[in-house]
């Protein structure tokens, strides 16, 4: 049976020009401050574009600009799951802390999440040609590993994905550039929609 994606755009957005959420944000380099919940939903919502365009169904557990707490997106995805437990969850962020390039992150372990993450992470790697993918691939995947609290407490798979780092000169021009975006976003929408029809 097909796996429907849980979209997930973590942090809050603006509301009235006002960020929701603490921190979380780049510093301020020549094209501003770029506020990580902001760039999570622009990702989010031009993904549920391509879907809507696609016919292919989806789920949003944070569609608001409030900053959602990670408590309530978890049970909301529980909901879901109850109804329908061919799921799974896509968790969307930028990085920081001085670091470079993009990763994934599953649960520890051997779980149903790795092969979503192989998908991913593998058309990533080929299709943004030139940015440095961070791959853990000691366990034989591509995949990081870290009880992140929306990776071990929903009951379905779940993906989180950190497109770059906003503190990086090199990775904030990305975010911000619109053929970056352009293709982060027909990648992950090969993706799942590989996944939708396994």
């Amino acid at each position: 049976m097909s796996k429907t994606v849980i979209l997930d755009n973590g942090h809050g957005g603006l509301i009235n020009g006002v960020y929701q959420t603490a921190g979380k944000r780049s510093p301020m380099y020549s094209k501003g401050v770029l506020f990580e919940g902001m760039f999570n939903r622009c990702v989010i919502n031009r993904i549920k574009e391509e879907l809507d365009r696609l016919s292919i169904p989806y789920y949003h557990i944070s569609p608001e600009d409030r900053d959602v707490s990670l408590g309530a997106r978890v049970t909301r995805s529980n909901n879901i799951f109850r109804d329908n437990n061919d799921t799974w969850i896509l968790s969307i962020h930028a990085n920081a802390g001085g670091g470079k390039g993009v990763e994934g992150f599953t649960t520890v372990g051997d779980t149903g999440s790795d092969p979503i993450g192989e998908v991913i992470l593998t058309n990533l790697e080929k299709d943004l040609r030139g940015q440095r993918m961070r791959f853990d691939k000691s366990d034989g995947d591509k995949d990081k590993e870290f009880n992140y609290y929306i990776l071990r407490k929903p009951k379905m798979s779940a993906f989180l994905l950190e497109c770059g780092f906003m503190d990086n000169i090199s990775d904030y021009n990305n975010l911000w550039d619109r053929d970056y975006l352009d293709v982060l976003v027909k990648s992950l929408v090969k993706s799942i929609v590989h996944v939708y029809n396994k």
